[in-house]
């Protein structure tokens, strides 16, 4: 009868004891949470004084360096790198209206440079801007140009070389009919003695009948897959 009488009482004892066991549990996996946390933001503190004390070694090693490029870009002649590039690039225009009169109506091509960048104006507008469907291939052609004629130049670093994969259309218009007079001036630069070793390299689809350049015709069909 006593135990009987004892079983009431030893359940709710359990159920007590049970939930105050559940709670301490709760509790100590918050603190091993907390713990764990603790850890991970004490690595991570210790990585960051770790990798600022690397990068103050690094900056301690680029200051002489950073001298240097300012001192060196204090120096730079900005205005002549413009004057030479735009005057390659308005060379090469006049170029192909020597070869084709009228085909670049436009004012010529101004070139504004910096430290920080570089800009490209027709007259006084941006080339973006000024220029349409086969005039922006004319400027495209004078800024290589451009580019290349600095190779026989002292103090510049254009390695004598450039690669041009014309397309079938440009901006909507077919370019196999422009490829050659629009090539020519390169062939004429080239030819100079001082561009001796010097190359340009163009695809098209015909160059038919260009003259002073090593024609290759491919007739193998290449298919991307």
């Amino acid at each position: 009868m006593i135990e009987n009488e004892l079983v009431p009482l030893r359940s709710a004892i359990s159920s007590l004891v049970s939930e105050q066991v559940s709670a301490i549990d709760m509790e100590l996996g918050e603190l091993n949470e907390r713990q764990r946390q603790l850890g991970r933001l004490a690595r991570a503190v210790a990585s960051g004084a770790e990798l600022g004390a690397q990068i103050r070694e690094k900056e301690r090693e680029i200051e002489p360096l950073e001298a240097l490029v300012t001192e060196m870009t204090r120096a730079t002649d900005f205005g002549e790198a413009e004057s030479r590039l735009a005057d390659g690039m308005n060379e090469y225009l006049r170029a192909i209206n020597a070869l084709k009169p009228g085909v670049w109506r436009h004012t010529d091509i101004n070139v504004d440079m910096s430290r920080h960048g570089f800009k490209f104006r027709v007259g006084s507008r941006r080339w973006q801007s000024a220029l349409g469907g086969t005039d922006s291939l004319y400027f495209l052609m004078a800024y290589h140009y451009g580019l290349l004629s600095l190779s026989d130049k002292s103090g510049f670093h254009y390695p004598g070389l450039a690669v041009l994969d014309m397309p079938a259309e440009f901006l909507g218009e077919s370019v196999e009919d422009k490829e050659n007079f629009i090539v020519q001036p390169f062939i004429d630069l080239l030819a100079q003695e001082s561009f001796e070793g010097a190359q340009l390299i163009v695809t098209g689809a015909s160059f038919s009948g260009l003259q002073g350049a090593s024609r290759q015709e491919l007739t193998k069909v290449h298919v991307s897959s």
